[in-house]
């Protein structure tokens, strides 16, 4: 009689199911699947199971409902399986509720007998049922959002933040940084701009969650205080290239840095202080400092920049209150204020490793060098990889093979083909570069020197000095061909004769051995 051991191995899943998202293994080992359905196709392999020197005449199906005990489902003969999606045979199973189930099959033999026993059944497959979307609620405040999605199963990585202009149909989704379940996000408005903006969230089963649209700011009002972006770095903010609204996110690479702010409207007293506050990492508000300062309401210079410094890498919000001569000043940030401003301290260099070097020939100029690689970082520059060679290893000006390349195999991996242009290079260094948002940069250099001759080198005998033979002069023809002086046509020597070799027999026919002791 089988055991269960090798049984294990009969039961499968079908082919499109085995595509959905899987979860860590729990501590019984088995890998949970989702599944956005109520019907699920179990498939066995009956040709297998036909050919064991004792085969079952049926096969029973148990499943367990949230770790519970295992219940009896359909029992069906071995020869008459039910028909599965892609031609396969197994059980079809339909759930009367979400969950997570996990499934066994029994063999039953013609003698009343079963394998395993009800009591030694362990889950051989496992599969989380989940037909609902996540919940997605979405706030505006001044000009950002923030938001909450909630599911059993959501996806981490499945949050997506889009915006448009009211007037335009097609939707841009907000590239700038990953969001979590629970996140917001603030933009750069022009006085009068109105944005529209939703969130779609993704659960582990491929459900989707979509949020009703809001617009910011909510009551077209602009607000006052904001920050001045720092010229460094825009073309890189949220919205280059199209004419939306730049993410107002700003990137440095040192713990250190300073706030630009410029005051918009002031009255007759001037300011007398400006109040920093920050969050991190979507904490609280916390007051960072009272800058006491002069400005007077007929100052042209109302920019102003205030220190910070940093714990540590991550993600910082401020905002800033002007405290006018008079002493008055807005209340103290809330927690749904959204920041003037995010700035991301970000000072470790991103990871960049070159994992092959191939040559090949078949170039039009030259041979081709393929160069794969790969680079992560959360802040990772758009086109962030630079590839470069060099002939010294030192060097500290390199050449360029290719720069700003994207990871163009995976979200970590790329490969890039040059055709290496001159004639005259026959080995260099290989070097990689990366860079992130916060000019951060990675380096890698390929540990051999990567050679392109491919060229395999061939001779010809030409003549053979030496020896004992006398030397010969071969005989000339004057024009016409009859004997005696003279050149032949064009002023040149003709060609002498092919003699035999005069050593051994069997040796091949060479040109004439020149030379000797006349």
């Amino acid at each position: 009689m089988p055991t269960l051991k090798p049984m294990l191995l009969l039961i499968g899943v079908v082919a499109g199911f085995a595509m959905m998202p899987a979860a860590q293994p729990q501590d019984d080992g088995v890998q949970p699947y989702f599944w956005p359905h109520r019907s699920i196709g179990i498939p066995v392999d009956v040709k297998r199971i036909g050919e064991l020197p004792n085969k079952p005449t049926d096969l029973q199906l148990y499943y367990a409902v949230n770790r519970g005990a295992f219940q009896k489902g359909s029992k069906l003969p071995l020869n008459n399986m039910q028909q599965l999606e892609g031609g396969k045979r197994g059980f079809l199973f339909s759930a009367d509720r979400d969950g997570d189930f996990e499934f066994t099959v029994q063999f039953v033999y013609s003698d009343g007998s079963v394998s395993p026993r009800a009591d030694e059944l362990t889950p051989q497959q496992r599969i989380v049922i989940d037909t609902t979307p996540p919940l997605v609620k979405i706030y505006p405040s001044n000009n950002g959002v923030e938001w909450v999605a909630t599911d059993d199963n959501l996806d981490a990585r499945g949050i997506t933040l889009q915006c448009k202009w009211p007037t335009s149909t097609e939707w841009s989704t907000v590239t700038d940084r990953a969001f979590r379940a629970t996140d917001r996000f603030a933009w750069q408005l022009q006085p009068g701009k109105v944005l529209e903006v939703r969130l779609l969230s993704r659960d582990r089963a491929g459900n989707e969650g979509l949020s009703p649209i809001v617009r910011i700011p909510p009551d077209g009002a602009t607000g006052v205080g904001f920050p001045r972006p720092s010229a460094a770095g825009q073309e890189w903010l949220g919205g280059a290239g199209s004419n939306l609204p730049q993410a107002r996110i700003d990137y440095v690479n040192t713990l250190k840095f300073d706030v630009d702010y410029s005051i918009q409207r002031m009255g007759r007293s001037g300011i007398q202080a400006a109040h920093l506050f920050s969050l991190r990492d979507q904490g609280k508000w916390e007051a960072v400092k009272r800058f006491p300062m002069q400005l007077n309401a007929s100052d042209k210079e109302q920019t102003l920049s205030l220190p910070f410094e940093a714990k540590d890498d991550g993600t910082y919000g401020f905002y800033v209150i002007p405290e006018s001569g008079a002493g008055r000043r807005a209340e103290d940030p809330k927690r749904e204020d959204t920041p003037m401003v995010y700035v991301v301290v970000d000072t470790k260099a991103p990871y960049v490793k070159i994992t092959g070097v191939q040559v090949k020939p078949g170039g039009t100029r030259g041979p081709l060098v393929e160069v794969t690689w790969e680079s992560a970082d959360p802040n990772l520059m758009p086109q962030p990889i630079s590839l470069e060679w060099s002939p010294d290893k030192s060097a500290t000006k390199w050449n360029e093979m290719k720069y700003r390349l994207d990871n163009n195999l995976t979200k970590t991996t790329g490969r890039f083909t040059w055709e290496v242009p001159d004639e005259k290079v026959w080995k260099f260094w290989v070097r990689a570069r990366s860079v992130d948002k916060a000019s951060n940069t990675g380096e890698f250099i390929w540990p051999q020197e990567v050679m392109v001759d491919l060229e395999q080198p061939s001779a010809s005998i030409e003549r053979v000095r030496g020896g004992n033979a006398p030397p010969v002069t071969p005989p000339t023809s004057p024009p016409g061909g009859s004997s005696g002086g003279g050149d032949p046509p064009g002023g040149g020597s003709e060609t002498p004769p092919r003699i035999p070799n005069s050593g051994p027999p069997g040796l091949p026919k060479v040109p004439d051995a020149a030379g000797g002791n006349g």
